[in-house]
């Protein structure tokens, strides 16, 4: 009896560390707390440790104490372990095959190893009665904290100290603030408060059905579901709010088709509605319109003043002259002066055959912010090539660390300008000493601005295709297409931040075809595992909201990656063991 009761209070212990780790997910510090090995441990890595540990301990104290029938426990196993099994050994058997960066894939491995084992913790855990609910609970709320800081961050601006622990950077879009909260990034901010939206809405309407208390749980429902779904519009993420707007109205008319479904689910369009508003009148609202980015870019850049204030007729060779300019915004963009991404103009060198031969000019910073419709003019440094030779120069202005401004279909100002070889004045034969395309054809290429990090997502795709074709079977290894894009992407220099902008693309190039599938098989697995939960009534509510936070991942999934990163990765794992709870509470008698 001893043995029984210790492994009961393991068990407890267990479920109670789950649920310190399901509300600190969201707040996890940048700088490492510790070191493992080739791991490092960071502050929500420390408590999911400890609750994968406290499980541990429980397991080996149950076989201790003769829950020694192994065998027979995996027989019984669900068929969503199997998948989950499946994954893991594609994971690691591309870690050991990995062509190059083989130790980075190993460490991935390991680290991804640790929301496997949370997943198959919580689908041990969590059969007992009512702990999925309190799970939901601890997840909801401490995705409500992270909701209002990422909020207070957007509207406020000052909170810079208070969350610098999370994230070093601040991030904006078209001048705003791109709010982090206590994220590393606005996306993965997005993408946590994504996917439990319509958790949220689905535990708020098991308490209300439960209680039958309509006000003050209504009430409660709006508030929290709009406070999540301001979070994500708070991030700017585009296919965040999307995703997260059609989930919760998605869930919402599922609900409102039982009798005890139907006034949360009004609660929650009404939620869905208010943010929706607050959306279609934020400064950030054509980021929505993605279609038209170049309206963001739009600008006229003229010459200004008499003769005296234009380039002199002949430049020496690397000899720097100013030119005044007359600058118009006739964008969306206000250009900020300031950093991290002020609007500078710059420019770039053509040869006569409107080939590059310098792309990254000298900046010349503007003197003051200038909004849609403003002007400002500047005296504007520029430094001729170090050849002689009749050349065209571009101005262009960059949004610094984003894009040109030529690259969104701005005109620039062109003006010819020639070169000469020193005091004799003579110019390089034409044709001469031309130097080749950056790009093929002979179009003009522009290279990104100092510091850029951004590619199009079918560029990355295709990179992520072709590390596919010359690896089909295990990929790359784990988390190694950021670390060898350039020889896929045909690029001389790529930022090691940026993946392949697609969990199912990110997956190809880097597990390959074998991984792809056993992550299909997990999707495919947890689908019906969530159709068998759904068909039970008490845990209908729960499985649906799980299934639906699952959703977002999957559906946000096709245009970005989330699983490097400790808050979304657990989330996913933990959501995944949690719903296959449910399963098993259907199935089989519930433990304790």
């Amino acid at each position: 009896m001893s043995g029984a009761r210790a492994v009961d209070g393991l068990r407890a212990l267990a479920r109670g560390a789950l649920l310190l780790l399901a509300a600190l997910l969201p707040f996890e510090r940048i700088e490492p707390l510790a070191h493992l090995g080739p791991l490092q441990l960071s502050s929500v890595e420390l408590f999911l440790y400890l609750a994968l540990a406290a499980w541990g301990a429980a397991l080996v104290a149950g076989w201790w104490a003769g829950e020694r029938d192994l065998f027979a426990r995996l027989r019984r196993a669900p068929r969503a372990h199997w998948a989950v099994i499946a994954f893991a050994a594609a994971l690691f058997v591309s870690a050991a095959l990995a062509p190059a960066a083989r130790g980075p894939a190993l460490k991935f491995a390991l680290r991804s190893a640790g929301g496997l084992l949370l997943y198959a913790a919580a689908a041990d855990l969590l059969r007992a009665p009512e702990a999925v609910a309190r799970t939901a609970s601890s997840l909801v709320g401490g995705a409500f904290v992270a909701a209002l800081l990422t909020i207070a961050e957007a509207r406020t601006g000052g909170l810079g100290e208070l969350l610098r622990p999370f994230h070093l950077q601040t991030f904006e879009a078209l001048g705003q603030t791109r709010a982090s909260g206590p994220f590393q990034y606005p996306n993965i901010a997005a993408m946590y408060l994504e996917a439990l939206a319509p958790l949220a809405l689905a535990l708020g309407t098991a308490a209300f059905a439960a209680r039958r208390s309509a006000g003050a749980w209504l009430g409660a429902l709006a508030v929290v579901l709009c406070v999540l779904l301001d979070g994500v519009l708070a991030t700017a993420s585009r296919a965040g709010l999307v995703g997260a707007l059609a989930l919760v109205g998605a869930l919402a008319l599922v609900l409102a088709r039982r009798a005890e479904g139907r006034a949360p689910a009004l609660a929650s369009v009404a939620a869905v509605l208010v943010v929706a508003a607050l959306a279609s009148g934020s400064a950030l609202a054509g980021r929505f319109r993605f279609w038209k980015d170049g309206e963001w870019y739009r600008a006229t850049i003229a010459q200004a003043g008499g003769a005296g204030a234009r380039l002199p007729p002949v430049l020496e060779p690397s000899s720097e002259a100013t030119e005044s300019l007359e600058l118009l915004n006739e964008g969306a963009l206000p250009w900020r002066r300031s950093p991290p991404t002020p609007v500078a103009l710059s420019y770039h060198w053509l040869d006569q055959g409107g080939r590059v031969v310098v792309f990254d000019g000298k900046r010349t910073f503007l003197p003051q912010d200038v909004y849609t419709g403003g002007q400002v003019q500047v005296r504007a440094v520029v430094r001729a090539p170090w050849r002689a030779g009749r050349y065209i120069l571009w101005w262009d202005l960059v949004h610094e660390h984003t894009s040109w401004f030529s690259e969104r279909g701005n005109p620039g100002l062109r003006e010819e300008v020639v070169v000469s070889s020193g005091a004799s004045g003579q110019l390089v034969p034409k044709g001469e000493d031309r130097p080749a395309p950056l790009g093929p054809g002979t179009g003009l290429v522009l290279p990104a601005p100092a510091g850029h990090d951004r590619l199009p997502r079918g560029e990355l795709w295709r990179g992520a295709v072709a590390a596919w074709r010359a690896h089909p079977w295990f990929g790359i290894g784990p988390d190694n297409f950021r670390h060898l894009s350039r020889q896929f992407l045909h690029r001389a220099d790529t930022d090691e931040r940026m993946h392949a902008n697609s969990l199912y693309f990110e997956t190809l190039a880097d597990l390959g075809g074998v991984g792809l599938l056993a992550l299909l098989a997990v999707i495919a697995a947890l689908g019906a595992a969530a159709r068998r939960a759904a068909a039970v009534p008490a845990t209908r509510l729960l499985a649906l909201g799980v299934a639906a936070a699952l959703a977002a991942y999957l559906l946000h999934g096709v245009v970005d990656h989330f699983l490097e990163f400790t808050p979304t990765y657990a989330l996913f794992w933990l959501l995944a063991g949690m719903l296959v709870a449910m399963e098993r509470q259907s199935e089989t008698p519930l433990d304790a």
